[in-house]
């Protein structure tokens, strides 16, 4: 046999035998080129993660004259806002339809990620729907100076 078939040959083989070939104590691996798929007995594979929902703050959902920034300590500043009526609804829906699951919030170009928190969680009276969508406020907390820029850049119509 030549030294061709004799590689294809021990290949062939390790490929048919990944398990006898990475023991789990690796004491007797000898081809440790190419990754097996088994890793400690168990599956070695990457799980992707579960989408997370994004929910996408526009300028067209802001009253644009609530938009202030503000510093609020040594390089840390609150953006706040009120949404419109619309706004405030689809906001609400959202939450609701979240909640207390993790979501990316992206305005403009800044991306936060985070948890909705649970509506139970809570005191009894302190969230309700009708008080939110009278005063209808939102805000990021103690963000850059940069990230300040960017939110403020997101809500702004152009």
């Amino acid at each position: 046999m030549n030294v061709m078939g004799k590689t294809l040959a021990v290949v062939a083989f390790w490929l048919g035998f990944p398990g006898l070939l990475t023991a789990q104590d690796k004491a007797f691996v000898t081809f440790d080129l190419l990754p097996s798929p088994m890793t400690n007995g168990r599956l070695d594979c990457v799980t992707l993660p579960a989408s997370v929902p994004i929910q996408l703050i526009l300028p067209e959902d802001i009253v644009q004259d609530s938009i202030e920034q503000f510093r609020f300590g040594t390089n840390k500043y609150v953006v706040r806002w009120t949404y419109t009526e619309e706004g405030a609804k689809k906001m609400l829906a959202f939450r609701k339809a979240q909640d207390g699951q993790e979501v990316i919030t992206r305005v403009g170009s800044f991306e936060f990620r985070g948890n909705i928190k649970p509506r139970d969680s809570y005191p009894p009276g302190w969230v309700n729907d009708e008080g939110w969508l009278k005063r209808r406020t939102d805000k990021f907390f103690g963000v850059s100076e940069d990230d300040a820029r960017k939110i403020v850049d997101g809500l702004k119509k152009k």
